[in-house]
């Protein structure tokens, strides 16, 4: 959308019509002259509208309820030049006289079609540009050729805001009641069973009012899609309402996701029903607020109409669209349902495959447990096989375990101590390590610090996809300040289970019984739009192949493999399962390593410090890196990019 010079906006002047919150929108877009009359003092009486409390201000331009544009539009283009006129409806009678004398784009945005629909397709002949909020209308204005679209009403998120209040009352309403109506009979049906609260109230009160109210009662007039529905789902309230049929509502919103639906003769239980389940209750508030706010504010609606009438976009959105529009980044309405049931009163397990006493290591799973003695959460041991477990089954510090009768692999015992654990986070342990308490307190607050964390370990690596090999790894000691990597060692590393089971991130089973779970783990965690980091810690011990080293040949299942074979297999697995979904989903940056980002990262870094030798070598030995799968020339551009021509040259010598 380009920035605009000017709109003239043409509405009567008060402060709670629908043309207030264009006029606001609009003003953070471009520039906005306002043109029109002030409401007359006696429609203040007949609308009951006493409580506004804001005062009735004057355009920039006043003018009669009828005004000349032929007189006016030459003397205001003469200083202002607009872009667009724009004609809001607010009050019956302003209707300015020779449109043609305007020669800019006129549009105008139509409310009450519902109630008006006769005068409104007259009068929308005069313009180029139709817009309307009531979409049911829509095959009638087409009919007589004019160039119409829908533009639901919406929210001001600044206006219609959550004020932090108490909820004391059960059901609240803002609106008009006429005597007789159906609305007096709903409310009425309401109030005899459940505590109304009234009041003829706006803006801030009106804010208010819903915030203080665990549900808030709307009617639709003759099936329109009205302000209440989007005002009050921006407050955070539960809106309560029936269905404005053909209006779009039901294709925008959901029933029980986002808001809550009645029937004429439902409406008491329905109301009694979410009164008795606040939990269910806030959570649908809290979603209907995501969804206003992602797409149903007048900024919104600003943007679409003024995209449509100013640069050529064919027409707004569809309810669909709108739809999705509205859930980007919104979890799914059954995201909760794995993270809900962290049951176990521990913040953390600890799961530990266990396949033996780790005998090339000095450390195994008796010395882990005891390192575990004095640092909480659930334990959880795989025990791939019987031998051991026989021994240890029965430890005190063993909160839960599972005794399989063959090796059934690392992956797939990780996979079952994921199963098992009920917290928040879990750690994946190696039996051959020493564990202290500063090791996972360090890793546990940088799982929940680091932003999109969803996997954090002491060491990691940047590896080469094609070359199936490490650009660079990161050992105990070798980095002092977090770094987000490709992959995270196995041997030690925290995880965030709500992203696990939101994403449905598991280990490969598939590389049965070792290699490649971590780089693979990496890309699962990439392809989620997630991240994998290493932080400094060095409270810890730990000697690669604790088991592996001592076996002249891995038994699992029925099978019998050398750490070679295994190791050439799972290579093969890993390049095609992730060269397929690269692929499919077109995908090709999922392969990329982090390496050259942080290689250009690091030379400018010791740029900065004035280590230009430093920096020379770091880029020599980089390229030399990346010699094989990629050109060294490729590399280089891409770190002069990242240092200033200056300090290219010092680098250079």
């Amino acid at each position: 959308m380009r920035n605009i010079k000017t709109v003239l906006l043409s509405y009567v002047s008060y402060p709670v019509t629908t043309a207030v919150y264009f006029e606001r929108a609009l003003r953070k877009s471009g520039s906005v002259v306002t043109i029109g009359p002030k409401l007359p003092e006696i429609m203040i009486e007949r609308w009951n509208l006493q409580n506004m409390k804001l005062p009735i201000t004057d355009h920039d331009i006043p003018t009669s309820f009828t005004p000349d544009m032929a007189e006016l539009f030459p003397i205001i283009s003469g200083k202002v030049q607009p872009d667009l006129y724009l004609w809001i409806e607010s009050v019956g009678g302003h209707y300015p006289k020779n449109l043609d004398a305007v020669t800019c784009p006129k549009a105008c945005y139509l409310i009450d079609s519902h109630l008006n629909l006769a005068m409104h397709l007259e009068w929308a002949k005069k313009f180029d540009m139709v817009f309307i909020a009531q979409r049911e209308y829509l095959p009638e204005f087409r009919k007589q050729g004019m160039r119409t679209h829908w533009l639901p009403l919406g929210c001001d998120p600044e206006v219609h805001c959550r004020v932090e209040a108490p909820k004391v009352h059960p059901v609240g309403f803002v609106g008009g009641v006429q005597s007789g109506s159906r609305r007096e009979a709903l409310l009425t049906k309401l109030s005899n069973r459940i505590p109304v609260h009234y009041e003829r109230c706006f803006w801030d009160d009106m804010a208010r009012l819903f915030s203080r109210s665990q549900i808030v009662f709307n009617e639709a007039v003759r099936n329109d899609l009205n302000m209440r529905v989007f005002e009050v789902m921006s407050t955070g309230s539960l809106l309560l309402t029936d269905i404005a049929r053909q209006s779009g509502q039901d294709e925008l919103f959901r029933d029980g996701e986002e808001y809550a639906v009645y029937r004429d003769d439902t409406i008491c239980d329905v109301a009694r029903f979410y009164l008795d389940n606040d939990t269910l209750r806030e959570q649908i508030a809290t979603r209907g607020q995501l969804l206003a706010h992602n797409a149903h504010t007048y900024a919104h609606r600003v943007e679409d109409l003024l995209t449509v009438v100013l640069n050529g976009k064919s027409d707004t959105f569809t309810a669909e669209e709108l739809r999705q529009r509205s859930l980007a980044g919104v979890p799914a309405i059954d995201a909760d349902i794995t993270s809900d049931v962290c049951i176990s009163s521990a913040r953390r397990s600890f799961i530990i495959p266990v396949l033996d006493m780790s005998p090339a290591s000095e450390y195994n799973i008796s010395t882990l447990l005891d390192d575990l003695a004095d640092i909480a959460g659930d334990v959880i041991v795989i025990f791939n096989g019987q031998e051991v477990a026989e021994h240890l089954k029965g430890h005190p510090r063993i909160t839960r375990y599972a005794i399989l009768k063959q090796n059934i692999g690392v992956a797939r015992a990780w996979n079952l101590g994921l199963e098992m654990a009920v917290t928040q986070t879990a750690f994946i342990v190696n039996a051959d390590l020493h564990l202290e308490q500063s090791a996972v307190d360090t890793l546990e607050e940088a799982l929940y610090a680091l932003p999109d964390a969803a996997c954090v370990g002491p060491q990691g690596s940047f590896f080469d996809f094609n070359m199936a090999r490490d650009y660079t790894y990161f050992d105990k000691g070798t980095f002092d300040y977090p770094l987000a990597v490709d992959a995270v060692s196995g041997f030690f590393f925290a995880l965030k289970l709500e992203h696990f089971n939101r994403k449905i991130i598991r280990f490969e089973n598939g590389f049965t019984p070792c290699y490649f779970e971590e780089w693979d783990l990496g890309l699962q965690i990439k392809q989620a739009g997630l991240k994998s980091y290493i932080v400094p810690a060095t409270a810890y011990d730990h000697h690669w192949s604790g088991s592996i080293r001592a076996l002249r040949e891995i038994r699992f299942y029925e099978k019998a493999e050398t750490a070679g074979e295994v190791l050439l297999r799972n290579r093969r697995l890993f390049l095609n399962k992730w060269r397929g979904i690269a692929g499919r989903t077109d995908n090709v940056q999922l392969l990329e390593s982090g390496f050259q980002s942080y290689a250009a990262d690091h030379a400018r870094t010791l740029v900065a410090e004035g280590r230009y030798g430093d920096a020379r070598q770091w880029l020599a030995d980089a390229v030399l890196r990346c010699r094989e799968s990629m050109e060294m020339a490729g590399l280089r551009r891409f770190i002069e990019l990242q240092i200033s021509k200056s300090d290219w040259e010092l680098c250079a010598g």
